[in-house]
């Protein structure tokens, strides 16, 4: 996490970037740099930079397939940034806004759209998003609008966007539903400005999205990753095994974010379980949703309990008698380890099996 940054923030990290027509070298892995920043009464000298490079020009096409190839060529000539980034998620809140003026939405692996060209480019990864009012970071609206902007360039990121969600020819290209496109984009507003920079790396791809009005700022920080690693399909045996022996077992289905909707890639262990309540057809289960600690404390108990009862409702779907089952949620209140890393977090949020005996 990077220090607590205000909206006059300038990055001692000079801008290394460029256009090529191929695909450029990667550059050794960068070290960790420290970040500093600048009173806005005298902020530092713009470092010189190669010629900045213009904004991604993607054709719209009418099949998906052809514009999400057109972007990825051309994403791929941008070269990969030289000099080392602050931790994700880059850039944090101003000093002066206060923890109940902060309003952070976030998920270790989530879907995002951006606009590419003039193109809604599909993203996957983790993400953080920032929302604060100017009047608690004591700015105005051009100086958040400058400052923000410039401290992602000096980071080495480039603008790729020439559409925006208020153009009418973008959205008369792009279905011409605005209100589903601002909805799809986080976008906050007509009012609002709207850029989407590009941050290649020698350790994968980042992106970063400015968006400001004439009272609210939004950020939106993306590292694109796989998310193989979080999905843990454990077998109708397995899971036999560990209700045998310990009465109890924790898995990681995938749920949409502060959603209760079950992700298509953990429908999987939701056929698993039937499977295994099919053969066993005296074997009765609680479903327990849990959460990390992230967030509303009753928002999350409820949201726990919301995502049990879709397990349930998956499970009768499958044919299970819905007598056989019961949902709870516990929010937050039965971490299985500690909160204070990724890791932990991502241990802890979980739905458990647990063996209900019948007398």
């Amino acid at each position: 996490m990077t220090k607590p940054l205000n909206a006059a923030l300038y990055l001692s990290i000079s801008l290394a970037f460029a256009l090529g027509g191929c695909k450029p070298k990667a550059p050794a892995a960068p070290v960790d740099a420290p970040v500093t920043s600048a009173p806005v009464a005298a902020p530092p000298a713009a470092p010189q930079a190669a010629q900045a490079p213009a904004p991604v020009a993607a054709t719209p096409a009418p099949a998906a397939s052809g514009a999400s190839a057109s972007v990825a060529a051309e994403l791929d000539k941008i070269a990969v940034i030289s000099k080392p980034l602050p931790a994700f998620p880059f850039i944090n809140y101003p000093t002066s806004v206060g923890e109940a003026f902060q309003s952070t939405k976030e998920s270790d692996f989530d879907q995002l759209h951006v606009i590419v060209g003039n193109t809604v480019h599909a993203v996957e990864g983790r993400f953080r998003q920032i929302t604060f009012d100017l009047s608690q970071a004591k700015i105005s609206q051009f100086q958040a609008q400058r400052d923000y902007s410039k401290a992602v360039q000096d980071m080495g990121g480039v603008k790729v966007n020439t559409g925006t969600p208020n153009d009418d020819q973008f959205v008369a290209a792009n279905g011409g539903d605005s209100y589903k496109l601002d909805k799809k984009l986080n976008y906050y507003g007509n009012s609002s400005s709207y850029e989407v920079y590009f941050l290649p790396t020698p350790t994968g791809r980042k992106w970063m999205v400015v968006m400001v009005n004439d009272s609210v700022v939004r950020l939106i920080a993306i590292e694109e990753k796989q998310s193989a690693s979080s999905v843990n399909i454990v077998s109708a045996g397995a899971i036999k095994s560990e209700l045998d022996s310990k009465g109890h077992i924790a898995l990681y289905i995938n749920f949409d974010t502060d959603k209760a909707a079950i992700r298509p890639d953990g429908k999987p262990a939701v056929d698993e379980i039937a499977t295994l309540m099919k053969k066993e057809s005296a074997l009765h289960l609680s479903v327990e949703g849990h959460t990390d600690n992230v967030g509303n404390p009753a928002r999350n108990k409820t949201l726990s309990r919301e995502r049990a009862q879709a397990v349930v409702q998956a499970l009768v779907s499958d044919g299970i008698d819905g007598t056989r089952l019961s949902a709870a949620g516990h929010g937050a209140d039965k971490p299985l380890t500690d909160n204070g890393s990724d890791e932990g977090r991502a241990k802890n949020r979980r739905v458990e099996l647990v063996k209900v005996a019948r007398g």
